[in-house]
């Protein structure tokens, strides 16, 4: 932990290769919730970063967020902030948004993210969620929207 100006991140532009995660320690003398907490569902999200493949730059920045909060979310420790399952207006806005999509989406098939991941090892298409699920991103993506809506 060092008191920096910046977000959090797992891989810092100044050192792109290192495997350190950074966070501002402002952000949290504000806080109002629990915040052992919270450093905890920081840091399964960005260790998340760590292991997980992003479709060797192919994948969308909100479906790579996504994947690393929904690591947080199925850890317990989705803070209260966090929309409720449903909202959102793309399936790959990001962050809590597209973890609650995709929790939805392994609700369907259990194991899905983690195939989902494993698929991204070389590359990315929208295509693997109709090869891992039967249905296109767009289809499951107003599935969801209409159960909880």
């Amino acid at each position: 932990m060092e008191d920096l100006p910046a977000k959090l991140s797992s891989r810092p532009k100044e050192r792109p290769t290192s495997e350190f995660i950074h966070r501002n320690l402002r952000r949290h003398c504000d806080y109002s919730g629990n915040v052992k907490t919270e450093i905890t569902g920081v840091l399964y999200h960005e260790m998340t970063h760590i292991w997980q493949w992003n479709g060797n730059g192919r994948a969308s920045g909100g479906l790579i967020e996504g994947i690393a909060d929904f690591v947080r979310l199925k850890a317990g420790y989705a803070p209260s902030h966090w929309v409720a399952p449903g909202q959102g207006n793309r399936w790959d806005q990001g962050y809590d948004i597209t973890a609650r999509f995709l929790d939805y989406c392994n609700s369907l098939k259990n194991g899905f993210v983690a195939e989902l991941n494993m698929k991204m090892k070389n590359g990315y298409s929208n295509d693997f969620f109709a090869q891992l699920l039967g249905k296109t991103v767009d289809q499951l993506w107003s599935d969801y929207k209409a159960k909880f809506n």
